[in-house]
């Protein structure tokens, strides 16, 4: 049985789901169930499909499957290359469609699921919806940040491009998120622990052709639709025109809630990224581990490099075999971050007034730091940075001092319960490492004028 959330008749990305709750929304009420922002390209466009979203959630708590196949024991860096095959091997019947053919992929075959609260269109002055906001229709996907060609130095691409990404919830983490969404305008604070077993897939793509970046080469092309990333340098919102791009798929992320595995942190974080030298029959089998992530080494975070006097992560591993740009983006000291995560920033400055340029960039972030900021209300930056502002890639950001006691607060290992704001203050709630929840929760409290720390949403990565 579902729980069925969404009113009935919603159009819900092109059509596809009609879901309901107890009430009902007037006219120009937040929607949390939108299943895009619905700006629709013109049939002369775009004859294809529209991704549906999936909020029925489970009724009542599923059994966890990865439980009774995951490797056992804690995981170690001799550990991980097994740990990582084996959750690729576990949801390839769900994803692997999501990855070769993702045109034709939806959530309710799958059965997984969307977080509310990202869908809906923001207007503009001129009273039509903001291309650029909410999620787009033909996916259903986020958009991320403008990535600029020096941040592969290895093998950069021949122009800058955006990253977009599509998010979903496995059956486990959903009946979850049914707990906390009951009433989708009063979200339950005090249920914001996922169960064992629960696993979260983030799958990206490149704005990018095979000519513009050979990595992509022979990936497997969707379609979204928003304005080019030339088009987002006019000051003039009302200008910046969505049109159809191809996309190509080119990293996997893959969260799971394991406490055997990862006992200080409760949750493994496992990047895959294509890689075109593979032999492998399709996209799917292309996608190689970038590694296996599952704490911060927080006893290394007051050195300057991350890494200390023995220079050796223990709760990191990173496959030595990925393509050279994907090794550009990894994080502090080398922590896990995937080649579209920008755990690399250009042009930072510090605290202390160490600066950061093209040639000499800040090593800034990693899987685990990022979603550590993960709390209610958003009270920190995902990167360790003092400032709320989050720039686009290769924009002045503000950071504290690697090493230094502030900076090291993004490198603990936390139960998901303890914010990292928390620091014995009351009314600041730890979300288990899910950003995502942190900013549904943000817009639900935003849109009833309750909550004093409503943030714009920040670029996904």
């Amino acid at each position: 049985m579902k729980r069925r959330l969404s009113r009935p008749g919603r159009h819900l990305a092109g059509g596809l789901a009609c879901l309901v709750f107890a009430g009902t929304l007037s006219a120009g009420q937040p929607d949390p169930f939108a299943g895009n922002n619905t700006v629709y390209p013109p049939p002369a466009d775009w004859n294809g499909t529209f991704r549906p979203s999936n909020y029925e959630y489970p009724q009542a708590p599923t059994k966890a499957q990865w439980l009774q196949v995951r490797p056992s024991g804690r995981l170690t860096k001799q550990s991980a290359p097994a740990y990582a095959a084996a959750m690729k091997r576990f949801i390839s019947k769900d994803m692997s469609g999501l990855v070769n053919d993702p045109m034709k992929w939806t959530p309710q075959q799958a059965g997984w699921y969307d977080m509310p609260w990202g869908g809906q269109g923001s207007p503009m002055s001129n009273g039509n919806i903001d291309p650029t906001s909410g999620r787009e229709a033909l996916l259903g996907s986020y958009t991320g940040q403008v990535l600029q060609p020096y941040s592969y130095p290895s093998n950069p691409p021949a122009v800058q491009f955006q990253n977009h990404a599509v998010v979903y919830y496995n059956d486990v983490a959903a009946a979850k998120l049914g707990e906390i969404w009951r009433n989708p305008f009063k979200p339950d604070v005090t249920s914001t622990q996922f169960p064992e077993g629960s696993i979260v897939v983030k799958v990206e793509g490149a704005t990018l052709t095979e000519e513009q970046w050979p990595v992509l080469k022979n990936s497997s092309v969707s379609y979204i639709y928003r304005p080019p990333v030339a088009s987002l340098s006019n000051p003039d919102p009302t200008k910046r025109l969505p049109v159809v791009t191809p996309m190509r798929f080119l990293q996997m992320a893959v969260r799971v809630k394991d406490r055997v595995a990862s006992p200080e942190t409760g949750w493994v974080f496992i990047a895959y990224a294509y890689d075109t030298r593979s032999s492998g029959a399709t996209v799917w089998d292309r996608a190689i581990p970038v590694g296996v992530m599952w704490g911060n080494d927080p006893k290394l975070a007051k050195y300057p490099d991350g890494l200390g006097p023995k220079g050796v992560l223990e709760q990191t591993w990173v496959n030595p075999a990925v393509p050279a740009f994907v090794m550009d983006g990894l994080g502090w000291g080398g922590r896990l971050a995937g080649p579209l995560d920008v755990g690399i920033r250009h042009n930072a400055v510090t605290v202390s007034g160490q600066r950061f340029g093209k040639d000499n960039p800040l090593p800034a972030t990693s899987c685990v730091s990022c979603h550590s900021a993960a709390q209610y209300p958003f009270a920190a930056n995902l990167y360790p940075s003092p400032n709320m502002s989050f720039p686009s890639e290769g924009q002045q950001f503000l950071f504290f001092d690697p090493g230094s006691p502030q900076w090291a607060q993004w490198f603990q290992n936390r139960p998901g319960t303890a914010a990292l704001s928390g620091g014995g203050r009351k009314g600041i709630v730890g979300v288990d490492y899910d950003m995502m929840l942190t900013f549904a929760l943000m817009r639900a409290n935003g849109s009833a004028d309750t909550d004093a720390f409503i943030r714009n949403p920040m670029a996904g990565h």
